[in-house]
């Protein structure tokens, strides 16, 4: 009886000390009961042995069984791919960047056959019970590609230029532009006309999140020789920057260009950047603008060259910091240290 206790009591032991164990299936077992007896999820269970709808298992079956290492903590996929049409295991290893022996391992997958839909776990890694407040350290993008091509299209009985046109999501106005036709517009069956067909795909992309805290670094080094002031007696809502000539003006933080241009006399040569956080920043009196309107720019990226300060001979940069349209001293808001150097 002892001895039957000390091999019970070493099987816990090594089971409690592993990643997986396996379990043969029996007579009058499902999903439900096996994940029930040993603690886990069913969704666990088909996740762990790469099952496929309707879920059917077989006595003899072996199933792995996932168990939890330390308490209140587990190892689960945290990246997945849904395999595409002519993808292979070379294909999602290479975008992934990852070896595809690595892929098979955690697949578990006894040979390099893919099949269209198939889930790949690409990334395993550590979650805790406790709801992290911290994101993944990457996310996936769907970037969407259109397409237009010319394609000739026969003209069928009970055709019209309407019909044509929404079956190839276009326009009548398109379809006789194309065509060169003349009022009325009439077309005939078998009549040969171009169309010009839009097609739609979209392309994945890992991103990875932002690692660079939010904040503004300066656009320029140098000396601030007018500040901020907004009072009754004056009104100038950003800091004129003291520099070198024709020196480089680098983005305060990243953000898409969403003006560039002189329309407005009062700044000459003006940039403004739209930021995270209901954050702008206007750049005022640049000498040359190197960057255009709807361009995404990267904090300390070069957007343009110094000017001569509202028609003065001293050189430099006019600089406001807006939130939620309105100018705060931007002062507040820049590192202590002119360290846009760092950002070389």
């Amino acid at each position: 009886m002892r001895s039957f206790i000390s091999v019970l009591a070493l099987f816990f032991i090594l089971v409690s000390t592993s990643s997986a164990l396996t379990y043969t299936v029996k007579k009058g077992d499902n999903l439900g009961k096996i994940a029930k007896k040993y603690g886990v999820s069913v969704k666990s269970l088909i996740q762990a042995n790469n099952l496929k709808k309707p879920y059917i298992i077989r006595p003899g079956q072996k199933l792995k069984i996932p168990v939890k290492g330390k308490k209140g903590s587990s190892y689960k996929c945290v990246l997945k791919h849904k395999v595409k049409k002519g993808e292979s295991l070379i294909k999602i290893a290479k975008k992934y960047r990852v070896w595809v022996k690595d892929l098979k391992k955690i697949n578990n997958l006894k040979s390099d056959r893919l099949y269209v839909g198939q889930v790949l776990c690409i990334k395993t890694g550590k979650v805790s019970s406790k709801k992290s407040k911290n994101k993944k350290s990457f996310y996936i993008k769907k970037k969407k590609i259109v397409t237009k091509r010319i394609i000739r299209y026969r003209v069928k009985k009970g055709d019209s230029l309407s019909k044509i046109a929404q079956k190839y999501n276009t326009t009548v106005s398109r379809l006789v532009k194309l065509n060169n036709l003349k009022k009325p517009y009439i077309i005939r069956p078998g009549q040969r006309l171009k169309v010009e067909k839009r097609e739609v795909t979209y392309v994945e992309e890992v991103v990875k999140r932002r690692t660079v805290p939010f904040g503004f670094v300066w656009p320029v080094e140098g000396k601030v020789i007018n500040p901020f002031v907004n009072n009754a007696r004056k009104r100038h809502l950003g800091i004129d920057i003291k520099t070198e000539c024709s020196s480089p003006i680098k983005a305060a933080e990243d953000g898409k260009v969403i003006f560039a241009g002189d329309s407005i006399k009062a700044y000459g040569n003006l940039i403004i950047i739209k930021h995270a956080k209901r954050f702008n920043t206007v750049y005022g009196h640049v000498g040359k603008i190197a960057v255009k309107e709807g361009q995404t720019v990267k904090k300390g990226d070069v957007i343009g060259f110094t000017g001569k300060l509202n028609n003065s001979d001293v050189c430099g940069v006019y600089f406001e910091i807006r939130k939620n349209a309105v100018p705060v001293d931007p002062l507040v808001f820049l590192s202590k240290k002119n360290d846009s150097k760092k950002l070389n």
